[in-house]
């Protein structure tokens, strides 16, 4: 042992460039097969980590606009009954809009005043979910939560905000007083991060919210069972309690022609392609592409160390016979180049381990859901250092078997030349790294240009000279007076409100009886200036006028696509929040979802001024801003921070967060930049260890073809002939590459572009791209490292051979 490390810290000296190269490819394999792992890890296991996770159940209904599709917000009435009349359910409740950031209030004695804490995530919930999930109290008793004005809070946010059981807090109000403060009655453990209640940081009391109402179809339920629970037949008495409930479902037999609903293990809402969840979801697709390029990424660095092995062998191959000479066995020799890749092994995995520490305070640490720190990632770590030392023994097998298998006669005999089976191997593997490499440069190509195609499409409204502001509830009441106030500047064009974000993949939902039909539309709570200032065409009737918000019902304007679906008429009366709400105008299809979806049939409502107000300014709560062309956005945006602080003086101008609409619209997207962000940097990493590759295949050619060089050059072959010499066999290998990269990654495009309503065309060009990319980078590198040989006095070389 002593003696291999030895002769292994020997190696690392007298053969610095290969050891180091080999060391680089290494380091930044494990790094990126850790950072992956990483995760896949996270999501694989999502809500897994909950604690009896496999009896509990999301309950989702059919989805209303897409056939074959399901989804998750459902009405309080209908879920209360399948449940307290199911035996099988242990437990059984629901939350009302997931959990969302709040303003917390605290008093500070000291001060004489309040400590203000934004954005803690908050949510009303239904008691018999403290159950479902099994809420763990650290102190008091969580099922206190029943007392009137009380919430509950977790570990860690008891700590951030300084309070404990009995402590007294403030939430969403401005004006603190005994009456509308709550008390703290107990704290529960956090939920783990990779979860549905990961952002459960406090909760109330939903109450009776909606209990008897049938309409509002907002809230999401989930249910644990009995262990050992049949779901087929609860399935079969819910279907019956369902038929009770709403008889003109069926059909004349009694029977349901299609399932109304159906429950879906929490442990696989995370990949669950076919609904609308509120929770996280990921792509078991992407998942195993991230996993297969971990594995590809792997494979190419240990290609890589044959690689580099092989280069060494003629400059090593005289030291190894020389022992052999003197009666070393082949064992012992062999342990020491296995030893040798070992340890290679090992100084990389702790510099890869070091390099994804560092990673955590980059930009990079953003790209992905998972913490990167060692400590919540042994079983990855455990993985990694299985896999590696496993992939070491594997790779250095052959070589350390290869170096040592010539006689000692040929080599100090000088006839020592590499073997026809040694160059098709070599060559097979430099293949296989063009080969992954040029793929992956066209998927990255097309991933990047679907990005930007969803970016820069139209979308059917003007989205030039925007800026979108969340409004807190005192600037959403406050919304005529800041609007008037940010009309005086004459950099401003127009100011308007809505509910929410223009463009989204979960809105409000309705289900409306229109003329003896079931109707089913996204509706979007907007102000009377809103398709105006958008400049979203009025195709037939009227567009919205400031008089609508001042009636004692609300108004609606649908798209042509919910006309041709339904057959609306100028005038009826569909049916808001006030029961008699009509129809004044149709407006044109436009894009109100991310480029992924299809345009489906959609509402503008604009709904009475005082049921607005009653609702927090539920008509405001986002404010969009079109501004000049000519002006500067950041200052807009900082007259625009001031404005709102003016209205709400709880807020300092610099924790309002203010987005153009091009960035509200890169969040839809935010998945897909992820994507190509870490798909592209694997790219490139894969790409630079294929031309590590390339660089030990070229030493090792140019070592032992160096007699023939000298040969050539002797006859009359000039460097320039020479160096097209060693570049004719790679520029065959590039094209082979190529022609079994181009259709295996054009089937794997197709099949990921297909998941898009719109997406870009399949250019020729990206793979052109590639090709010559990968080319003239290996022409280049193969040129660098065969000059010194090309140009090298032919009576060195004979010399020294």
């Amino acid at each position: 042992m002593k003696i291999a490390l030895r002769n292994f810290l020997t190696t690392l000296r007298r053969y610095k460039a290969s050891s180091l190269l080999n060391i680089v490819g290494l380091t930044l394999a494990f790094t990126a097969c850790y950072i992956i792992l990483v995760q896949v890890r996270w999501e694989m296991t999502y809500n897994r980590t909950l604690r009896d996770s496999e009896r509990i159940y999301l309950v989702e209904s059919t989805d209303w606009y897409t056939p074959g599709a399901w989804q998750s917000w459902l009405c309080r009435p209908m879920v209360e009954r399948f449940i307290t009349s199911t035996s099988a359910v242990e437990s059984g409740g629901c939350t009302w809009g997931g959990f969302g950031p709040m303003t917390v209030l605290r008093e500070n004695a000291s001060k004489m005043g309040y400590d203000r804490f934004n954005n803690i995530y908050t949510g009303s919930i239904s008691l018999p979910l403290l159950d479902v999930f099994d809420f763990k109290s650290v102190a008091g008793d969580v099922h206190d939560l029943k007392r009137a004005q009380s919430v509950i809070i977790s570990r860690s946010t008891a700590e951030q905000l300084g309070v404990g059981v009995g402590d007294m807090i403030w939430c969403n109000i401005d004006q603190p007083t005994a009456e509308n403060a709550r008390e703290v009655v107990a704290v529960f453990e956090d939920f783990p991060a990779n979860s549905l209640m990961a952002k459960c940081q406090m909760a109330m009391d939903l109450g009776d919210r909606c209990i008897d109402d049938p309409s509002e179809w907002s809230y999401n339920y989930y249910v644990r069972f009995q262990p050992g629970t049949d779901l087929r037949t609860v399935i079969k008495e819910w279907k019956r309690l369902f038929v009770e409930m709403y008889p003109g479902e069926a059909n004349e037999e009694g029977q349901l022609e299609t399932e109304p609903f159906r429950l879906s293990c929490i442990r696989d809402l995370y990949f669950e392609e076919d609904s609308r969840v509120p929770c996280a979801q990921g792509s078991l697709v992407t998942t195993y592409t991230l996993l297969g390029i971990a594995l590809l990424v792997i494979a190419l660095a240990f290609i890589n160390f044959v690689n580099f092995f092989f280069a060494l062998v003629p400059v090593r191959i005289r030291t190894v016979n020389t022992f052999k000479v003197f009666g070393a066995p082949n064992a012992s020799l062999r342990f020491g180049f296995v030893f040798e890749a070992v340890g290679l092994v090992v100084i990389a995995l702790l510099l890869a381990w070091y390099l994804a520490f560092a990673i955590q305070s980059t930009e990079l640490a953003s790209y992905i859901s998972a913490p990167l720190n060692l400590a919540q990632n042994l079983p990855v770590i455990g993985v990694l250092l299985a896999v590696a030392v496993v992939m070491a023994l594997v790779a250095s097998h052959y070589p350390a078997w290869y170096i040592t298998s010539f006689p000692p006669a040929m080599v100090v005999k000088g006839s020592f030349s590499g073997t026809a089976g040694g160059r098709r191997l070599r060559t097979l593997l430099l293949g296989f790294q063009f080969t992954i490499s040029l793929g992956l440069i066209v998927a990255t190509g097309f991933i990047l240009l679907q990005h930007n195609f969803m970016l820069r499409q139209e979308m059917g409204f003007d989205r030039r000279n925007l800026m979108a502001v969340q409004l807190s509830e005192k600037a959403a009441l406050g919304y005529d007076a800041l609007r008037d106030r940010l009309l005086t500047d004459p950099r401003v064009v127009d100011v308007t409100g809505a509910e929410g974000r223009l463009v989204g993949v979960n809105r409000m939902s309705w289900g409306r009886n229109y003329k003896g039909q079931r109707v089913s539309m996204q509706a979007y709570i907007v102000r009377w200036n809103f398709p105006k200032m958008m400049g979203i065409a009025i195709t037939d009737g009227r567009d919205f006028l400031e008089t609508d918000e001042h009636k004692e019902t609300g108004m609606l304007i649908c798209n042509e696509a919910a006309r041709r679906e339904y057959g609306f008429e100028l005038g009826d009366e569909i049916g808001g929040f006030c029961g008699t709400d009509p129809l004044v105008g149709v407006c044109a299809d436009f894009h109100f979802r991310p480029m992924q979806y299809d345009i489906i049939p959609f509402v503008f409502y604009v709904i009475p001024e005082e049921m607005s107000q009653n609702a927090g300014g539920r008509a405001s709560q986002l404010l969009y801003l079109r501004y000049r062309p000519e002006a500067d956005v950041e200052g807009v945006a900082d007259y625009l921070r001031r404005c709102i602080a003016e209205t709400d003086p709880h807020l300092t101008p610099g924790e309002i967060l203010i987005r153009t609409f091009e960035e509200e619209l890169g969040e839809q997207y935010a998945k897909e930049r992820r994507l190509a962000t870490v798909v592209g940097l694997f790219t490139l990493l894969s790409v630079v260890i294929a031309l590590m590759g390339v660089f030990g295949i070229v030493l090792f050619e140019t070592q032992h073809r160096r007699r023939e060089v000298a040969v050539r050059k002797v006859m009359g072959a000039t460097t320039a002939e020479i160096l097209r010499l060693f570049n004719r066999h790679y520029i065959r290998l590039v094209v082979v590459s190529f022609v079994i990269a181009a259709p295996l990654s054009l089937w794997i495009v197709r099949r990921w572009i297909a998941s898009f309503a719109y997406r870009t065309p399949i250019h020729w060009w990206v793979f052109a791209a590639a090709f010559v990319a990968v080319l003239l980078v290996t022409i280049g590198t193969v040129t660098f490292c065969s000059w010194r040989t090309a140009g090298e006095n032919p009576a060195d070389s004979v010399k020294s051979e």
